[in-house]
């Protein structure tokens, strides 16, 4: 399965289950909520996918910028979304500091 059909199918299944356990009145949710709790389940559907690929740490990453940004907006009261957030950032230099260290090396 390719990554594209994997995320879309993930992201409406737990999109579906929210609405289901919303509509059914089991659990009242925020939307903002119920947006960080699809982004997390995006993030670690990521980070499944990553540890089969051929590009791992690509995903690794990704993921884990994904999972770390829906968990600070749907726990804002737990996790402080600033916080989340400057993780991400933190990852994301690691990816361009990751990407020109090994286009430095092929270069020499």
């Amino acid at each position: 399965i390719s990554y594209g059909a994997g995320a879309l199918v993930t992201v409406l299944a737990t999109a579906g289950a929210l609405l289901l356990l919303v509509g059914a009145g089991v659990i009242p949710i925020q939307p903002l909520t119920a947006a960080g709790i699809i982004l997390s389940a995006l993030g670690i559907y990521t980070v499944t996918y990553g540890a089969a690929s051929r590009e791992p740490l690509y995903y690794f990453l990704w993921g884990g910028i994904a999972l770390v940004i829906g968990t600070g907006i749907s726990t804002p009261s737990t996790v402080n979304p600033l916080i989340a957030a400057g993780i991400a950032l933190i990852f994301i230099a690691g990816i361009g500091a990751y990407a020109i260290a090994k286009k430095s090396r092929r270069a020499t």
